[in-house]
Formats: C-alpha cells, structure tokens, sequence
C-alpha cells in the first residue's frame, strides 16, 4: 500500500500539483483510533494507511480545488466522521417498515456485492459531492461483495457500484487514469478547472462508474 501511495502523491504532484498542494498532512494513529471508537467498527489496514498519508483535503485554501478522487474531495477523518452520524441519524429516524420500503429502490453492481439498504453504519465516507452521494469503503459486504470494498453510495445513488473490490485495487485504477490521461480538464469561471472523464464523458465521477458498470454488466 505505501508502494502505491508514493507513487499516487508522484502522479498527481506531476498532474495535478493544486490537489496535491491542497493534501493534509497524515492523521496520527491516535486520531484513527478515535475514529474507530466513534464509529464502533475497526478500518482495515489499507484504509488506515491512506489517512496516515494524508488526512483528507484542506477545504479553506481559498481556491478551487480539483478533488482527489476524479474531483470528489478527500474527506479528512472529521469530516468522514460528520457524514457518517448524518448517515447513521438518518437510519435511527426512520421505522423498520420505511428502512424496507426505502431499501427496494436500491440495487448493486456487480449484483451480490453491496447490500440492499438506503443506508448502512458499515459504510464509511472518503468522498463526497456535497450533494449526498458519496464514494467510501463498505465494512459489511454482501455474499459476493468483500470487506473493504470501495462503493457508491447515498440517497439519491439508486445503483450502487463496487469501484474496487479493495481499497488498493481502487487507487490503481484511479492511478491508471491519471497516468494514461484519461481524463478531460474543463474549464469553469476565473480560470479554474474541474475533472470530466472520458469513454464515458461526464462530469461526475460517481456516473462515470455507474456507466462503465451498467455496461460491463448488461440487464444484470
């Protein structure tokens, strides 16, 4: 895992030097020991080693920054922990027949992976598109689905997509795009730039892997 995060800070340090610029420094094992006691779970080995590369993505540098995952900031552990209790709250405020009724809307790519629910304690933030949705690494997988998978995942997220079926296998292929330029810098207002992929096009990295998946698994 350290192998391939040097070699993550190498690329985006040559292709991105903002976001690279914009990178906390490494959280302490205390602070994720506190995460841990907070959420009631313990991460995997590979989660706690990317928060020790860096906590997360300053949020007050008073420039746009592109974020870390294709454009989705990197959560600092706090900010995970916040999203997570909304998480969390919003599971607590409803009754069993509305968790059922809501969890019939989801489905998962590829099928088994992820399992069927609105919201889970076991799905813990390290992205977010500040409109709901987030990327994060799921601690309760289902049958075909393996712990500390990477996943899509939020209300308005009805497919929800396994991005790696690990955290390493996810920043490899993230590295692969950044690597092979496979990826379009736009330009937004006052000369600032956002992230769109390509084959398929789109501007939101969360659609990105729900396309490749819906056409990697047809009719599933």
């Amino acid at each position: 895992m350290n192998e391939l995060l040097g070699r993550f800070q190498t690329c985006i340090e040559s292709h991105f030097p903002g976001m690279a610029a914009s990178l906390n420094p490494g959280a302490s094992d205390a602070d994720m020991d506190a995460f841990e006691r907070a959420i009631g779970a313990s991460l995997p080995s590979s989660v706690r080693a990317l928060y020790r590369w860096h906590n997360g993505q300053a949020g007050d540098t008073g420039y746009y920054v592109i974020g870390l995952f294709f454009g989705l900031p990197f959560l600092p552990l706090d900010d995970s922990l916040r999203h997570w209790k909304d998480g969390t709250d919003f599971l607590n405020d409803m009754t069993a027949v509305e968790r059922t009724a809501a969890s019939s809307q989801y489905c998962c790519l590829p099928r088994g992976t992820v399992r069927q629910c609105a919201a889970s304690k076991a799905w813990i933030p390290l992205a977010d598109d500040a409109g709901g949705a987030y990327l994060g690494i799921d601690l309760d997988p289902d049958a075909a689905g393996s712990m500390g998978q990477v996943i899509s995942f939020g209300a308005r997220e009805f497919t929800r997509v396994q991005a790696g079926a690990s955290l390493e296998q996810f920043l490899e292929r993230l590295l692969g795009l950044y690597e092979n330029g496979e990826y379009a810098l736009v330009e937004q207002d006052d000369d600032e730039f956002s992230l769109s992929t390509v084959e398929p096009g789109t501007d939101h990295f969360l659609d990105y892997l729900r396309l490749k998946a819906e056409a990697q698994y047809p009719g599933k």
